[in-house]
């Protein structure tokens, strides 16, 4: 025996169905919001770079990419913090390419592929400083240009900025420099 009528049950079976609707269109917004808002980066600072597949609100932008050919393919990489917090960590790839704006494959292969591996720097970078690193690149006899895309960046207070275009980015720019 229960305290209402049907006519009272199916209304709140409604109302609660009606209430689970939004919350799950809330969740859904909110996640889409955690890209756009999980670093702010004053306009002022916006990242101004002409690397193609930088993001808007990434809170580093890339100051150099040098390549130098020795024994193997060694790369300098160094991005500048342009957020208002210390960073320790940035996960990224390099896209490689030849002098003539083809992809340089590993092994020269095109099933290899031009993407690096995913590298990671780590140090403790204050906001306006540099953070840098070295790699040696194996297999990479064309590689001579390339383009950098971040995945991610990790503050000193346990926030991680995410590029929640990383993949799409990738695929869309690995076959043009």
């Amino acid at each position: 025996m229960g305290c209402g009528n049907d006519a009272e049950l199916s209304s709140l079976k409604k109302e609660n169905a009606t209430l689970k609707s939004t919350i799950n269109e809330q969740k859904t917004t909110i996640e889409k919001l955690k890209n756009d808002v999980a670093m702010y980066v004053p306009k002022e600072n916006k990242n101004t770079s002409a690397d193609k597949s930088s993001v808007a609100n990434q809170p580093v932008e890339l100051v150099s990419l040098n390549i130098v050919k020795s024994i193997t393919t060694d790369v300098d990489v160094s991005f500048k913090n342009i957020s208002t917090k210390n960073i320790d960590a940035i996960e990224f790839v390099i896209l490689q390419f030849d002098n003539f704006g083809r992809p340089a494959y590993r092994f020269n292969d095109p099933s290899a592929g031009n993407v690096t591996s995913k590298l990671t720097m780590q140090d403790n970078t204050a906001p306006g400083g540099i953070m840098k690193s070295g790699w040696s690149l194996y297999n990479t006899d064309r590689t001579m240009k390339g383009k950098v895309v971040v995945k991610q960046v990790h503050f000193t207070d346990g926030a991680v900025w995410t590029n929640n275009n990383f993949d799409s980015i990738v695929n869309s720019e690995k076959d043009k420099l």
